[in-house]
């Protein structure tokens, strides 16, 4: 756990030295790049973490590079990840160096992200560690990845340039084909956020949440059979899985207003707050749709800094009175107190949130979410000996076996 602290330690200290918004160019892309490469020396130098660690390392990556170019299609992975890692490959075909690569990759893409979209640079990389995307890029590799990308997506999406926005979302499901479900996502933001389409998703998401196990049969009969009844995947998640992500979302959702007044487009990051709320309610159901709310809620990157910095008071603006003062004095008096009160709210928010934050992440190590906690690098005793990590789930005696299987 010690690196861990040592990096959640980096992210906030060289934070406060970036200042209180990181705004300055310099100090911005300098922060984001020392926490970017602290982020990926530590996903590049695991050994054994992530429940698809070992799946790679002895299925995927040797039935890549023992297909030919020419089949290279009937891999059972993507075709944009089956054909950068066969040609990754061709340089080194040693797990290290893929990793690497692929660490580089989806955390070089959320520190672009963050630098050219956060409102607060530090507060999104302490919420991509303590919420579990990160840890989420050592487990489910190929889907963070994608989930990464179709960050990139956003601003077309609320520029409403439909070209750039598939284009991208394409590139994405040719890593994770779950990426697909953003092609739904334009035309569903198209819809007006109001009390009917809120009526709407309540009632259709309530609807499909009773029915879920129905509607799951029904998907399993032309999906991955893996996910059938009985299996962890098919199987609902702890509540404290995702109740603090719901909060966070909610409270975006509540300060929705003086988001869209900085700026009417953000109302496509309400919306990903609303479908990321839904699925991950599911997941209580199932755990599978992590899938899908993966693609939501990893945008809270950006809208939990957004929902914060609504709330800081702008001390060169006005405060608004409806009454008279004897005096200017009794007016500058009135002033001061009214800032100080709400930088009392600010200031209470934004310790609230990194509290919240931290607690999902303390619940993360002790359930051992994504199998990532405790840390183990690959100059441990356990990486020199060759010893395998193996992950009994919170409650259980078995071994979790994992997605892939031998034939």
């Amino acid at each position: 756990m010690t690196v861990y602290y040592l990096l959640l330690l980096l992210i906030v200290g060289l934070g406060l030295w970036t200042g209180r918004d990181g705004q300055g160019r310099a100090k911005r892309a300098l922060y984001v790049g020392i926490v970017t490469l602290a982020l990926i020396a530590v996903a590049s130098l695991r050994y054994g973490i992530g429940f698809d660690y070992p799946n790679y390392i002895k299925y995927l990556f040797p039935q890549i590079r023992a297909l030919p170019w020419g089949e290279l299609l009937s891999s059972p992975a993507e075709p944009g990840f089956t054909i950068l890692t066969k040609a990754l490959m061709a340089i080194s075909d040693t797990p290290f160096f893929l990793y690497t690569v692929y660490a580089v990759l989806t955390i070089g893409i959320v520190g672009y992200v963050v630098y050219r979209h956060s409102a607060l640079p530090w507060l999104s990389m302490f919420c991509f560690v303590t919420l579990q995307y990160f840890a989420s890029s050592m487990n489910l590799m190929r889907q963070t990845l994608a989930a990464a990308i179709c960050l990139l997506a956003i601003p077309y999406l609320q520029k409403r340039r439909p070209l750039p926005y598939f284009l991208i979302v394409l590139l994405a499901a040719s890593f994770h084909k779950t990426a697909l479900i953003l092609v739904a996502v334009y035309f569903l933001t198209l819809l007006p956020l109001n009390r009917y389409t809120a009526a709407a998703y309540a009632g259709g998401g309530l609807l499909i949440f009773l029915f879920s196990d129905f509607l799951m049969e029904l998907a399993l009969r032309f999906t991955n059979k893996t996910y059938t009844a009985g299996t962890v995947f098919y199987e609902g998640s702890s509540f404290s899985y995702i109740v603090i992500l719901i909060l966070l979302a909610a409270g975006v959702l509540l300060a929705g207003k003086r988001l869209l007044i900085k700026d009417e487009r953000n109302v496509v990051y309400l919306d990903y707050m609303i479908y990321g709320i839904f699925f991950s309610a599911l997941i209580v159901r199932h755990s599978i749709v992590e899938r899908f709310a993966l693609y939501f809620m990893m945008a809270l990157i950006l809208t939990v800094p957004m929902m914060v910095l609504s709330l800081r008071p702008d001390e060169s603006a006005p405060v608004k009175s409806d009454g008279k003062f004897r005096s200017d004095k009794a007016k500058a008096a009135y002033e001061r107190g009214q800032r100080r009160e709400q930088r009392q709210v600010y200031y209470s928010v934004l310790a609230g949130v990194c509290v919240l934050c931290f607690v999902h992440f303390l619940l993360a190590a002790n359930y051992k979410f994504h199998n990532t906690y405790p840390y183990y690098s690959i100059f441990s005793d356990e990486a020199r000996s060759g010893q395998e990590i193996v992950y009994i789930p919170y409650g259980s005696d078995e071994p979790f076996q994992g997605l892939y299987v031998e034939d």
